[in-house]
């Protein structure tokens, strides 16, 4: 059976009248019949009794016309749906974004997102660069914002953005009134450290090796998760960091922190918008890839 015939018995099952079945159908009355007879034909059952009152329902007619009716309405659900997610009406997008993006450029994105297409509500998850990139490969998520660069293999990513990695230290560091401290010191310094798997842990590891150094050669006093907490931790004095220029803007400006000159090197990076390579963008989240685009040009 086909939903052409289901739609032509409710019709003419609720209507009473094969004429009114044919005309809604836009086909001829014979038609109609023919339909109704290869409908009854697959059941196995007469479906409508042909009286001087009109088509009436039989007792099987009666079953099929419930159960005919659920499925013309699910279907009517089923394309509603469809719309609304043409649309981008009415739809929840997953979306992720590691620390400093997930914390600085997600919310504004949101923002703007809300305004351009109020349709979509959006649910975001932050983590580390490797687990929002993890969250995208398992499905959980459909588009990200990450500090680092993917495999080219498994996502397709954009970049976007700018952001500057600084070392800072707490007000009266002793490195904080120097125009430039060599990179031998850090070697001695207590040094606050993001986890692995970090955008920044990955670009600061980077920067570090063209000189000679690598991140398990410095004195790690501590790793931490957070870029706020890492902010914290060096206001309270526990050591110097590098921090994404972003997190620690203001603390910059009122001088509860510095931002310490390390001979020769600077730290830059994008960011990188990401989805799963090979994959089709639903329209909440092509939307979502517009906006965030336009928010960081």
């Amino acid at each position: 059976m086909n939903i052409k015939q289901l739609e032509i018995f409710v019709t003419i099952a609720t209507s009473g009248s094969f004429s009114k079945g044919a005309e809604a159908a836009c086909i001829t009355q014979s038609t109609a019949s023919q339909h109704i007879a290869t409908l009854e034909d697959l059941c196995g059952v007469r479906l409508l009794d042909r009286t001087g009152r009109g088509a009436v329902p039989t007792d099987a007619g009666k079953v099929m016309l419930a159960h005919a009716q659920q499925v013309l309405k699910s279907l009517k659900k089923t394309e509603q749906a469809m719309l609304q997610f043409r649309q981008a009406d009415g739809v929840e997008l997953c979306v992720g974004g590691s620390s400093i993006p997930g914390t600085y450029l997600l919310p504004k994105a949101i923002a703007a997102l809300r305004v351009s297409d109020p349709g979509i509500t959006v649910k975001a998850e932050i983590g580390d660069s490797k687990e929002i990139l993890e969250k995208l490969l398992e499905e959980q998520i459909e588009i990200g914002i990450v500090g680092s660069t993917a495999d080219d293999k498994l996502f397709t990513s954009e970049a976007l953005g700018h952001d500057v990695i600084l070392m800072v230290a707490r007000k009266g560091h002793g490195w904080c009134n120097r125009a430039e401290v060599p990179l031998e010191e850090l070697l001695s310094e207590p040094v606050i450290m993001r986890e692995k798997g970090s955008g920044t842990n990955d670009v600061v590891d980077a920067a570090l090796r063209q000189y000679g150094i690598k991140t398990g050669d410095l004195k790690v006093c501590t790793t931490i998760s957070s870029s706020e907490a890492i902010r914290q931790a060096v206001l309270a004095g526990c050591g110097v960091a590098f921090i994404s220029e972003m997190a620690v803007r203001e603390e910059l400006k009122s001088g509860e922190l510095v931002a310490i000159n390390l001979a020769g090197l600077a730290i830059t990076r994008s960011f990188y918008l990401v989805s799963r390579k090979g994959r089709t963008l639903s329209p909440a989240a092509a939307a979502f890839s517009l906006t965030v685009r336009k928010e960081n040009v």
